[in-house]
Order: structure tokens, then sequence, then C-alpha cells
């Protein structure tokens, strides 16, 4: 008879929500988490190539961590050198996934510009 259920039948699907919710819960976290890696990944890339820019077109090398800084996410760190008249720039960043217990990712990213004339920091 539709609409009636028996004894054992009641509470199905408050058991199956209670079973089902932890799990939506970590998949809603999961792809938050994937957002917020993939905006680092985009900022960090950002960051080398403009702090790549800005040296090759004869910034002070020591102005390197307040570049990094200005363009990249919090925490960030740049390394730069040079080959062969081209400057390349190194941004990278360690993001902690869930809590300290649990391993850090390391999003990085590096750009390569040629540089001008002049410029101290390429050998020119």
């Amino acid at each position: 008879m539709p609409g009636t259920s028996s004894a054992a039948e009641r509470g199905c699907v408050t058991a199956e929500t209670a079973l089902l919710l932890p799990v939506l819960l970590a998949v809603g976290y999961a792809l938050v988490l994937v957002v917020l890696l993939a905006a680092d990944q985009i900022r960090c890339a950002d960051a080398a190539w403009e702090t790549a820019r800005a040296l090759a077109r004869g910034v002070p090398e020591s102005q390197l961590p307040s570049l990094a800084a200005r363009f990249g996410p919090a925490g960030s760190h740049a390394a730069a050198w040079s080959d062969g008249g081209s400057l390349t720039v190194e941004v990278d960043r360690d993001r902690s996934v869930a809590s300290r217990f649990l391993p850090s990712v390391r999003i990085s990213a590096s750009a390569t510009v040629p540089c001008e004339l002049g410029v101290e920091v390429c050998g020119n």
C-alpha cells in the first residue's frame, strides 16, 4: 500500500543521509582546496613573469624579495639566475593542505625573459 512504511523501514533516509553527509563535505572541501591551489599557481606564475620582466629591465636584484612579495601569494619565495643573456625567475610557495600534521603542497612557477642591453644582472 503506497504511503505506508513498515517499522523496519523508518529512519532509513536519516541513516543514509548521516552516512552521505561527511562524504559530501569532504568532496566540497577538496573542490575548494583545488580552486585555492590553482589560484596560488596562477599567482606564482604571474609573480615570476612580472619579477623577471622587472629585473631584465634593470631593476636592482636587491628588490627581488619585495617584487615577489608584491605579485606572488603570501609566503612565497623567489630566486633569480641568468644564463646566456636571459634571466630566469622561480617563485615557489609551500601550501598547507588541511592541517599542520599533513604534508604541504609545493607550488612553483618560473619565467625566462631576455635581458635588455646594459643590464648588469644578466652580465651584459
